[in-house]
């Protein structure tokens, strides 16, 4: 079974959709809606659906969290991860300097961002250890690269994932687990669409559709190309 979380829509959905159709391996999906997760299995090719399982989780929840690596921990033939989730409080508030940044969005967004999908990670690649092969994928952003203007705690929190990266790719590589950090430009899915295309604009940037990226994300994780362990998308 290949985890991926955040996937009932966009990046996530997308690379579950290739990793079903590419592969013979089952899929597991997360997201904070069963309604949502429900949708997505509903826009699969009915022949795809069989090897799709769902299960809310929203990473924001702690509780969620312990209960879908304590899941992870069971029985369960993990065969590797693509790690999607991040929030960034500037598609929720708007963009906002850093001093007018609330407190509890900057607590929410290191959470889930930072806490939560390290304890998440920890449960993966435990189980990957016991394996002796895997994969895991984060997805990351190269807003840090460009400091992005009005997201600063995204910045942060996206930035935190490089040494993450680097440090299980000494801890792990020679155990036969795989990890990599891609780096998607900007995406336009659901939840970016009412501000993608103004900021693309407003910048001068490329606006890159899911299921391309997603294309690119798959082909990592399954070792089509010969992707670094960090890499801009």
């Amino acid at each position: 079974m290949i985890l991926v979380t955040g996937a009932s829509q966009g990046i996530g959905f997308e690379c579950a959709r290739a990793l079903l159709a590419r592969s013979g391996s089952a899929v597991l999906i997360t997201g904070r809606s069963q309604e949502r997760l429900d949708a997505a299995r509903a826009r699969l090719p009915l022949e795809l659906r069989h090897r799709l399982s769902l299960r809310v989780c929203d990473q924001g929840c702690r509780r969620d969290v312990d209960a879908l690596g304590a899941y992870l921990g069971s029985d369960v033939e993990l065969e590797g991860a693509i790690l999607n989730v991040g929030i960034n409080p500037a598609f929720l508030e708007g963009p906002r300097r850093l001093h007018a940044v609330g407190a509890t969005a900057i607590d929410d967004t290191v959470r889930t961002n930072c806490t939560h999908l390290l304890l998440l990670t920890s449960a993966v690649l435990g189980r990957l250890w016991t394996r002796r092969s895997g994969c895991v994928v984060w997805i990351g952003s190269q807003a840090p690269a460009a400091g992005l203007p009005g997201a600063a705690v995204y910045c942060a929190t996206k930035s935190f994932l490089s040494g993450l990266a680097r440090a299980a790719h000494h801890e792990y590589a020679g155990r036969g687990i795989r990890v990599h950090l891609l780096h998607p430009a900007l995406v336009r899915t659901p939840r970016t669409a009412a501000t993608v295309d103004r900021f693309a604009a407003t910048h001068g940037l490329v606006v890159h559709a899911a299921d391309a990226v997603a294309a690119s994300v798959v082909d990592c994780y399954l070792g089509v190309t010969d992707g670094a362990m960090e890499v801009a998308l």
